[in-house]
């Protein structure tokens, strides 16, 4: 008999097991996994992008964003960075305000295991949950033929992203399984398959600075794009993902630091080929995908004024239909989840059935690329952990 189960032993299953130890709570944690903090291992390359020097509700994806702004607030990126001091893990900051692990998120997880066992935490590992249900408390059944008891159970299995980490539906399955509406689940922060006749495929190694937009959805992503031999990826690409649905229009800039009318106008390009002139901005076999070759052919100076804003608005507002984002296997998050309408934010407890918790990926709530879904998945991990 426990006062807290916790089924996942991710980033927000370990920090709410913490949490609710320090309070002298007896708390087990249980994980099909034989190690635990399995997806913080892989995360940004083995570095963990852990969080973000800006981070604020706004950052966030969801049915209702504003459910996070508690635990934002309770657990902030100042939260997290005195807890890394204290562990001594070094970090460092990045473009757009990504903190990553200095050393390797090895470190950090560590550090986590080794917290909750100071603590007293108790944890189960390669233990499948092959039945949860509810009495007067909690029990959950294991595949090891063990029975668990609490009066307080934490969903904090994460998504579907990232399958080969161990990642799986139960947590939906539980959700439901006490009531819980679960808003529709796709792959995100991950690429987009493009069709077989796009010209942007067999591109495969170029990567340049872009501006992309989802048509009538997101702001202008200003980042990184990154083609690969099934069509466009890199953190524009990612960012943009979290937005897209079937049918949308995928917008690229190509040349956000020029101007290609300006360009066109000088009169020392006046002699140079369309073609020629574009090569001194872009990699030549993108200049030879995105501008026809009726007019790369062509001299600068012979272009009319109905020309010259073709071809600008093949490199500033180059349209894209993609087929499909990549699957869960490529995605590093998954959009949609738990119904953030049916838990208390400001306890991550269900609303519908008392002592039972959601924390991290599993609820629908997703963050941008760059830290902020480890540094919800803490945040909200914390929340619950002060809260059994």
């Amino acid at each position: 008999m426990y006062d807290v189960i916790i089924i996942g032993a991710g980033a927000s299953g370990l920090m709410a097991a913490i949490e609710a130890a320090k309070r002298g709570r007896r708390v087990l944690v249980v994980d099909h996994a034989g190690r635990v903090g399995r997806k913080l291992l892989v995360s940004g390359g083995g570095k963990c992008n852990v969080t973000n020097t800006y981070i604020s509700a706004s950052d966030y994806f969801g049915a209702d964003n504003s459910f996070c702004k508690h635990a934002l607030n309770r657990f902030t990126t100042g939260s997290i960075l005195g807890l890394l001091h204290k562990a001594d893990i070094k970090t460092e900051e990045r473009d757009h305000g990504r903190i990553f692990c200095k050393k390797g998120a090895d470190e950090l997880v560590s550090y986590l295991l080794q917290t909750s066992e100071k603590y007293g935490v108790h944890f189960s590992l390669n233990t499948e949950v092959s039945e949860v249900s509810y009495t007067t408390c909690f029990q959950v059944k294991c595949g090891n033929g063990m029975w668990y008891e609490s009066q307080n159970l934490l969903v904090a299995t994460g998504g579907l992203a990232w399958p080969q980490t161990g990642a799986t539906d139960l947590g939906y399955r539980i959700a439901r399984q006490f009531g819980h509406k679960v808003t529709p689940l796709k792959p995100a922060l991950t690429g987009f398959i493009l069709p077989q006749d796009s010209p942007l495929l067999n591109l495969q190694g170029i990567s340049l600075d872009v501006q992309i937009r989802i048509t009538g959805k997101s702001p202008v992503i200003e980042e990184p794009l990154l083609f690969t031999h099934r069509g466009i990826s890199g953190p524009s690409v990612l960012q943009g993902s979290c937005f897209w649905e079937k049918g949308d229009v995928v917008t690229i800039n190509f040349l956000p630091s020029e101007d290609v009318i300006s360009q066109m106008h000088e009169p020392r390009n006046g002699k140079l080929f369309v073609k020629n002139l574009f090569m001194h901005f872009l990699p030549e076999r993108l200049v030879k995908a995105i501008i026809p070759d009726n007019l790369s052919e062509r001299k600068v100076a012979e272009l009319g004024k109905k020309e010259r804003n073709i071809i600008a608005e093949c490199v500033h507002s180059f349209p894209v239909y993609p087929d499909s984002v990549e699957g869960f296997s490529k995605a590093e998050v998954t959009v949609g989840g738990v119904c953030t309408g049916e838990i208390n934010p400001e306890s991550m407890e269900s609303l519908l059935l008392k002592g039972l918790f959601f924390s991290g990926e599993v609820i629908d709530i997703t963050g941008r690329l760059g830290g902020y879904n480890i540094h919800w998945a803490f945040a909200s991990g914390y929340v619950a952990g002060e809260c059994f």
